[in-house]
This record gives structure tokens, C-alpha cells and sequence, in this order.
């Protein structure tokens, strides 16, 4: 009898755990693919997990994109998402500020993100670029280069692919010296007058290619951005790659040399502005992230100044904002990324701050970044559009230059206040009516047996 009743009250005991685990809500606002192209639909996706509820408010109108379809789809498990599509008006970069939703009567609120829109490449594109005079065997060395005038600091992008016909019944192979030929192609291309970022090409996957009605086989090998220093023209120089052919009768291998066109890129001079010799050039977005926008003076919040976008990211720095009677700001923690080889990179400065005085403030006089944006042909700004509430007792005279650090004025905080966290009260109020609830069946098997 006792064996069977502690069996049971085990069972009870982690039927109630689980029941309480399970019943946890968790909410998740996510987007789906960021790197678009105009035929393509951008998707915000919201995960619900734990409730048997998927209530969810209307989705945000979202500049440049038109809202579509909004779909649901229910799992096992009390699990749903929720689907908004948009379809995209135009090509472009846009950013898209955070957003709230009302998920089963609660507020939840999205991360700030960009969105790429991109027109689909035509199939004859890059033919202007792409010589096809020296075809030997149906087979040439193509050197494409995105951009034939850019601005000084501007990137432009140059890639080397081997083409061979679909129809070609020569077999034409990569030699085994194919790293060591590139690597001599990388230093015959490369001008004194750029910075140089290359682009790792770990396999060389075959792709397909239309060039005047005849269909390619393309083997891209090569790709690097070039950053020009000066206004000066840049020269890509013809190159050579030889090839192993094998002959179709004997099966001989012999080697077979293919070479591109030279190619000249115009570089002009940035506008004159006192800053010319020191912004960087290139179309880049800010995506701002906040801890929180109410604090408490005294007490420190996360805050990141993210910049997306095409650019040399190498020369790419925020001048950290000085200490004043308001704010004081650690040193900046500096990650960069790069993002699904659309060229896309992304520099995040990440701080920490400590309010020093109440009152309403604005992120933008502290939070900025000054470039020549090569889409408009101009100088542009990045600023800060958050704006945070601060409470509590001013901890730095404002009239006084001496507080020029977090921990001053430390022995004058209030530490008699205690902040209640809710959530952690109700989640202890229910794990102790869980015990008592166990102790009660405890009592009630042990009063029925000694009865």
C-alpha cells in the first residue's frame, strides 16, 4: 500500500511540474528572409508556444511594402504561427523601425531590422563586360565588374568565372594548380590605389548562363571588392588561366590558355565638405536595439548603434559620445558581421549607459554617424531616433564638470527603493500552491490509511 501510494503521489507530483512548465506563454516576433528580390514577399512570422490561444493583433503598416495575406497554422502542443506577408513596392534598402503587437492580450515588441529589395538580374546582364572574342572551344576566361564609375572609397566588385557551352563535347577540366593561378591573378589585379577585401570561394559551383542565345556553363573562381584611395582610374589588367583539356580520342591531357579583356573603372572625387578625407562612401542603414526606454538614474541599460549596408566596414567607426552631467557611457563592445554573401555587412557598437538625471532624452545628439551616401550622391547622417523616459533623483549636479565617470556621486544613491518584479512573484505564489497541493494529498492518503 505505501509502495503504491508514493508511485502515485511521484506521478502527481510530475504531472503538476510538467502542467506548470507547459503552461508558460512564450511569444516570439521573427522576420524570414531579409535579402529580397521585388518578386519576392518579406515575412514576419509570430511563434506562440504554450497557450491554446493565437490572438494576435493587426500587423503594422510597413513603408515600401504593401500587406498581403496573413496566414495561421496550428501544431500539437498548444504551438501556432501566425504569418504576415508583404509584397515589396520597389528595390531598395528600408529600415523598419520596431513594432508592437498584442499577443492573447499582452504587448510584445519587435527588433528593429532592414530589408534588401533587389531587382532580378537579367540573364544578359553582364554581357557588356563579358568579352567573348577570344572563344576558344566554346569555352572563354569572363571577368565581370559591377560598376564602371564609382565614387573614391566607393566598392566595386570584381569576379572571374571559366564558361563553357552546354554544347561544347571538348572536356575541359580546373588544374591542380588552380589555387596558385589565382593567387597570381589576385596580385596582377590588385591596384596600389585600392584597398582590397576578398571574398573566400571555398567550392566552385557550376551555374548557368545565357550569352546571345547560347546557353553556358559558368564556374565562378575568383571575387574581391576594390576600394579606390584616390580619384584616379583604376585599371584591371588582362589575366590568364590555363585549363587541362582532355582529347576526346587518345584522352591526352594538354594545357590550354584562356585570357580576358582589360576593363578601365572611373573613380570621381566626393563633393567638398569638411569632412571629405574622413567619411566613408557607400549606401549603409542604422538599426537601433535598446534594453529599455524607462530607467531608473543610477542604473545601466544596453543601447546598440548598428550599421548595415555596402561600404569598406575596415574604416567604418562611431566617435563614442563624451560623458556630460546626463549620461556616462562605457566604451563600446565592436562586433561585425557579414550577411548571406549579398555583399551585406553589418558593424554593431554596443554600450552600456548610466542615466545621471531625470527627465526626457533624446539618443541623436549622442548617437551619429556622418557618409557619403552613393545612392543619392550626397552627404548623409545616421542619428539615433529613440528617445528615453529617465526617473529618479538627479545623482550629478549639473552645473559641476566633476562627474565625468559611472561611479560618481555612487554614496549619494537611493538604495532604500526595491523595484517588485511580478512575474516572479505569481511564479512563486504557483509553485508554492503546487507544494501545498502535494502536502494536501500527502495528509489525505496518510489521515485515510491511519483511519
Amino acid at each position: 500500500m505505501n509502495q503504491r501510494m508514493y508511485i502515485f503521489l511521484s506521478t502527481l507530483f510530475c504531472f503538476f511540474c510538467s502542467f506548470f512548465a507547459y503552461g508558460q506563454e512564450d511569444v516570439k516576433i521573427e522576420f524570414g528572409k531579409k535579402n529580397l528580390l521585388t518578386d519576392e514577399v518579406l515575412v514576419i512570422n509570430v511563434f506562440i508556444k504554450g497557450s491554446d490561444k493565437s490572438n494576435v493583433s493587426a500587423f503594422p503598416e510597413i513603408q515600401g511594402f504593401t500587406k498581403a495575406d496573413r496566414k495561421i497554422v496550428h501544431t500539437k502542443g498548444q504551438a501556432h504561427t501566425i504569418t504576415q506577408n508583404y509584397t515589396p513596392s520597389k528595390e531598395g534598402t528600408y529600415r523598419i523601425a520596431p513594432f508592437e503587437l498584442t499577443v492573447n492580450g499582452k504587448t510584445y515588441e519587435s527588433e528593429a531590422t532592414t530589408v534588401v529589395i533587389t531587382a532580378p538580374k537579367d540573364t544578359d546582364e553582364e554581357e557588356e563586360l563579358i568579352n567573348t572574342e577570344d572563344i576558344k572551344e566554346n569555352a572563354f576566361l569572363g571577368m565581370n565588374i559591377d560598376k564602371s564609375k564609382v565614387y573614391v572609397g566607393e566598392g566595386f566588385k570584381v569576379s572571374l568565372a571559366f564558361y563553357v557551352a552546354e554544347s561544347n563535347t571538348m572536356k575541359i577540366e580546373f588544374p591542380d594548380n588552380l589555387n596558385a593561378q589565382v593567387d597570381a591573378i589576385a596580385k596582377k589585379i590588385k591596384s596600389p590605389d585600392c584597398l582590397e577585401e576578398r571574398i573566400n570561394i571555398t567550392n566552385i559551383d557550376e551555374g548557368h548562363k545565357t550569352i546571345n542565345g547560347k546557353k553556358f556553363f559558368v564556374y565562378k573562381f575568383f571575387e574581391a571588392i576594390y576600394f579606390p584611395l584616390n580619384n584616379q582610374p583604376v585599371k584591371i589588367p588582362a589575366v590568364e588561366l590555363r585549363m587541362t583539356q582532355i582529347q576526346k580520342k587518345t584522352g591526352e591531357k594538354e594545357s590550354i590558355s584562356f585570357k580576358n579583356k582589360p576593363f578601365t573603372v572611373s573613380v570621381m572625387s566626393l563633393p567638398d565638405h569638411p569632412l571629405k578625407d574622413k567619411v566613408v562612401a557607400g549606401d549603409f542603414s542604422l538599426l537601433e536595439e535598446i534594453e529599455t526606454r524607462k530607467i531608473n538614474t543610477g542604473k545601466s541599460f544596453n543601447y546598440s548603434f548598428k550599421i548595415a549596408g555596402h561600404g569598406n566596414f575596415e574604416t567604418v567607426n562611431v566617435q563614442s559620445p563624451v560623458n556630460d552631467s546626463f549620461f556616462d557611457f562605457y566604451p563600446p563592445e565592436v562586433r561585425e558581421t557579414s550577411n548571406n554573401g549579398q555583399g551585406i555587412r553589418e558593424k554593431e557598437f554596443r554600450y552600456r549607459i548610466v542615466p545621471k538625471d531625470s527627465g526626457q532624452q533624446s539618443l541623436d545628439k549622442y548617437f551619429y554617424w556622418i557618409y557619403f551616401n552613393t545612392k543619392d550622391k550626397k552627404y548623409d547622417t545616421l542619428k539615433s531616433h529613440i528617445r528615453i523616459k529617465v526617473l529618479g533623483k538627479t545623482i550629478a549636479d549639473k552645473e559641476s564638470d566633476t562627474s565625468q565617470d559611472i561611479f560618481a556621486g555612487i554614496d549619494k544613491l537611493d538604495t532604500s527603493t526595491v523595484e517588485t518584479n511580478y512575474q516572479e512573484v505569481i511564479k512563486n505564489i504557483s509553485n508554492l500552491l503546487i507544494i501545498c497541493m502535494i502536502m494536501g494529498c500527502l495528509y489525505f492518503f496518510s489521515w485515510k490509511k491511519q483511519k
